[in-house]
This record gives C-alpha cells, structure tokens and sequence, in this order.
C-alpha cells in the first residue's frame, strides 16, 4: 500500500517546461529510433507556459523556457511542485517502454536531455498532476494485470497520482488552447469554483466541440485523457 505524501510547499504551485532547445546529440539519439518524428520548435508550446505563468503568478509559478529546459533542472526541481506541466516532445518506445521520454534541453552537464521512464519512476515526486501537453504521451503497452506501461505510469510509480496525457500526436496550437482553459478550471477564480481535475478537461474539451468549425473534430479536443483519480 502506497504511503500518503506530503502536499508541496503552497508557493511552489506549478513547475512548467516547454519549448525546449533540442541538441545536435539529442537529435542525433532520437533519429536512430525507428519511425522517428522531426524534433521541431515548439512556439505553441512556448505561449502555452507563459499564459500559465500568468494565470497562476509568478510567485506561484516557475517556467523555463528553451536552453533552460535542462533534464537536471527537471529532476532537481519537480519534487517540490504541486503540479507539473511538459510543453514538450514526447517519444514512446514501444519496445521498450521504461526508454519512453520526454525530450528536453541537455545543457551542459552528463544528461543526455532525455527524461526517459525509468528515470522519472525514480523521483520522489510531492505533485498531485502532471500534464504531458506532448505526442502520444498516454499509449503504452498492456501486461499482466492490465498496467500501462507509459510515461502516466511511471509518473504514477513516482507518487504523482494523476497525469494529463495525449493518445496521439496533437495539434500544438489548439492543445495550447486547450490547457489554458484546463488550467483557468483547474484553478477557478472570484466567479468560479475551482474544478476537479477530470471536470476540468471535460469542460475544457467540450469548449472546443461546442466552438463549431476544425476544433470539432475529435481529433483536437478527444486526444488527453487523466489517467488516475481525477480528483
């Protein structure tokens, strides 16, 4: 039975990353894969934290952006943050899932910019969510007792209850639309309560349908889901 852990320090509310500067040893590592996508810009991304330095505050609030986006920095500090956002590639591998990653900057330290699996099933994390806004960040494969073995998964093995994931690779600027408005029901205001995890996707996913036009397709607002309690 999993110990309850402790609730992160209340200023450190939101940790975000995104938009990450990828290295010529990052790309190099990601084009052996079999199958492997182009690691492009992410501006969407970029956008996307800082609306959520915003919203939440910067004494709320911290961002890294580009070259900042280093796999130390991720390690170091998303043990100390409430929630956890990834604007970042996603990589699944499906051969072997514990080398699944979220692909981030390397800086200059011995990280290969990498955050894989079984490295983050390693972290003693304190955050309720973790948000995936990234490729295919959910898919994994089903063993015995039915387990997805996928980045939710190791998220969860490292205490983070709940995870905000993709099934298949998103549309960057509707998904950055779609996690500010998450994040805005997430998080309430003078208005409006503050939602549940699950509510909030599900309201913010319906604001896409109910806009009329492309976002309608399922396409753009049907690929996350929370994998966990949703609370």
């Amino acid at each position: 039975m999993r110990k309850p852990r402790a609730t992160a320090n209340e200023k450190n509310v939101l940790l975000a990353f995104g938009n990450p500067t990828v290295g010529a040893k990052v790309t190099a590592l990601h084009q052996i894969a079999p199958r492997s996508a182009p690691m492009d810009p992410l501006p969407d991304a970029e956008r996307e934290v800082n609306a959520l330095q915003n919203l939440y505050g910067a004494s709320a609030a911290r961002v890294y952006l580009g070259a900042a986006v280093r796999e130390d920095r991720a390690k170091a500090e998303a043990t100390s943050y409430a929630i956890l956002h990834f604007a970042t590639h996603g990589v699944l591998d499906d051969a072997s899932p514990l080398y699944s990653r979220l692909v981030l900057a390397q800086g200059d330290t011995n990280e290969d910019g990498m955050l894989e699996a079984w490295e983050i099933m390693r972290l003693n994390l304190q955050a309720r969510l973790a948000v995936l806004s990234a490729c295919e960040t959910a898919r994994g494969q089903i063993g015995t007792g039915e387990r997805m073995i996928g980045l939710s998964w190791a998220f969860f093995i490292a205490g983070c209850p709940t995870t905000i994931a993709s099934q298949w690779k998103v549309d960057s600027a509707t998904t950055a639309k779609l996690m500010l408005d998450f994040h805005r029901r997430l998080r309430g205001d003078r208005q409006k309560p503050p939602l549940s995890i699950a509510k909030a996707l599900q309201q913010s996913s319906l604001q896409l349908l109910q806009q009329g036009g492309i976002t309608s397709h399922p396409f753009f607002w049907a690929g996350f889901v929370a994998v966990g309690r949703g609370e």
